[in-house]
């Protein structure tokens, strides 16, 4: 059977988890109203993103840039991938990279040359190690 001590000495370190689990909700509660405001702040941005996107592209219907157009002789192919920096979204990233290595093969297949640029380490990290030509990486971008 436990002895006095033991019990009060049990009874303060359920007390002092009790403090540091209060004090991470806290910590969690604020960073996800700051990331909760960060968003509400760029839903203008956004939405005027879209109307200009869609008012270009209905701007001038005759001019068609020569990335738009389909070309016949496809000898290059172009990624620009935009992956987290920390592996905390789930299978995010994961289902990205096996969306693109689909992708990337049906190109292999055709023998066409495949460039990237890369938006974030998890991508840096994953295609290093995939013999692709990597044109540009960035990171630490948030």
């Amino acid at each position: 059977m436990a002895g006095g001590r033991e019990i009060v000495t049990k009874i303060r370190s359920v007390e002092n988890t009790m403090k540091v689990t209060s004090a991470l909700e806290m910590v969690s509660a604020s960073k996800i109203r700051k990331s909760q405001d960060l968003m509400k702040e760029s839903r203008p941005y956004a939405h005027m993103m879209n109307r200009v996107i869609g008012h270009l592209g209905k701007a001038n219907p005759e001019y068609r840039h020569p990335f738009t157009i389909k070309h016949p002789d496809v000898t290059k192919v172009g990624y620009i991938v935009v992956s987290s920096d920390r592996g905390l979204c789930g299978g995010l990233n994961n289902n990205l990279f096996k969306k693109m290595l689909a992708d990337m093969r049906e190109w292999q297949q055709k023998e066409v040359a495949i460039s990237m640029i890369t938006l974030g380490k998890k991508a840096i990290a994953y295609f290093k190690n995939i013999n692709i030509e990597i044109t540009a990486a960035a990171s630490d971008l948030g």
